[in-house]
């Protein structure tokens, strides 16, 4: 195999990759990233955990002779990311993988490309399709909220709810819950469809799809596998099986007196306040009246803060606890310039936040004693 290609789109490449391969692994095959040249198509990069596989093809490379090879995704990507050059030369030896640029030459080893796993192909019918700037922030407003630690496996992943003309999507980790929805241009099935679908393959959607590739992203069903395609990018994801809690009836109504605040001035009071907080005294206390809202931590090795947030709010006073972090991750994903409405109703129940019709973030309290 020889390819000459753009090392920027070479390194764009090898990251997307380098981010789906098992970093620790008993098969070293499971580590790597297959390259595959070829003079139609140019080359093609691989990469799977077994839970995860991702596909995409550089399409302005020149393939001199095809052939195939697999080498380790960390070590490719060390390499390619301290390139300077403009372009880059990939060829096969029995040596290895020879990159050579104008100034620099590598062979990285190889490991038999034979045994790296299949990755699925995308079918040619019964495709649903999602504008990918729209399942780009819906992504970034959810996937936030799942679970990360052991535990309950179904809450690790995010419920994708596809069909009705809507999509859906919802994340939770039993102390948040995250629930986004959108209009599907394309209508999708008449009957909803539910899938358990892990956040890994869907970040990693999120992050491509901010690098460049755009238009519609295609999704389909293989027996339990998800694959979504975008252009030159193909992901596909292992369903999780497991049950997910049902949500309808935990996100609170609407709140008739909501409190409004800036997403600026919360996110900047809620910082300030997690200044003098610790990982064993990780809530701020939350005094909400007419006259404004009064963040306040405080941890006995460290002091205390005091912070004034000014709000729009004519609802009675309430004192309330929260862990800034559960909100500041929701806000982060939200317009700064944007106003957020609070909906808050005692001390001890979750609140609802929102700043838009389709979103809805529900996080429950902390005790304050």
């Amino acid at each position: 195999m020889k390819v000459t290609l753009p090392t920027g789109r070479l390194l764009e490449a090898v990251g997307h990759a380098a981010a789906v391969a098992s970093s620790k692994s008993t098969k070293p095959i499971y580590e790597c990233v297959a390259l595959r040249a070829n003079k139609a198509t140019g080359l093609s990069l691989e990469a799977t955990d077994l839970d995860v596989g991702l596909r995409v093809h550089v399409e302005d490379s020149a393939t001199a002779s095809e052939g195939e090879v697999a080498v380790p995704a960390a070590r490719l990507l060390a390499i390619v990311r301290e390139i300077e050059e403009d372009e880059t030369t990939l060829s096969t030896s029995d040596r290895g993988l020879e990159i050579t640029t104008a100034g620099s030459r590598f062979t990285v080893r190889h490991e038999d490309i034979g045994e790296f796993p299949t990755i699925g192909r995308f079918p040619e019918t019964s495709a649903v399709r999602v504008p990918s700037g729209e399942l780009r922030e819906m992504v970034r407003r959810t996937a936030f909220a799942a679970a990360r630690e052991p535990g309950r496996f179904a809450l690790h992943g995010i419920q994708m709810t596809v069909g009705g003309g809507t999509l859906r999507l919802v994340a939770t980790d039993g102390r948040r819950l995250a629930w986004i929805e959108r209009p599907l241009p394309s209508g999708g099935p008449k009957e909803p469809m539910t899938l358990l679908v892990g956040p890994k393959a869907l970040l990693l959607l999120e992050r491509a799809l901010g690098s460049g590739l755009h238009g519609d992203l295609e999704l389909a069903l293989v027996d339990r596998l998800l694959l979504a395609r975008s252009g030159s990018l193909m992901v596909t994801s292992r369903l999780i099986d497991g049950s997910f809690p049902a949500v309808d009836g935990v996100i609170p109504a609407a709140s008739k007196k909501p409190l409004r605040v800036s997403v600026a001035a919360l996110s900047a009071g809620l910082r300030r306040a997690s200044l003098l907080t610790t990982r064993e005294a990780s809530s701020v206390e939350m005094n909400v009246g007419p006259d404004g809202l009064e963040v306040r931590s405080r941890a006995q090795e460290l002091g205390e803060a005091q912070v004034e947030i000014p709000i729009r709010y004519d609802g009675p006073a309430i004192r309330i606890g929260f862990n800034p972090n559960y909100i500041q991750e929701a806000l982060k994903a939200m317009d700064p310039a944007a106003e957020v409405e609070i909906g808050l109703s005692d001390a001890k129940s979750p609140a609802r936040i929102s700043d838009a019709a389709d979103y809805v973030y529900v996080v429950s309290p902390v005790s304050l004693e």
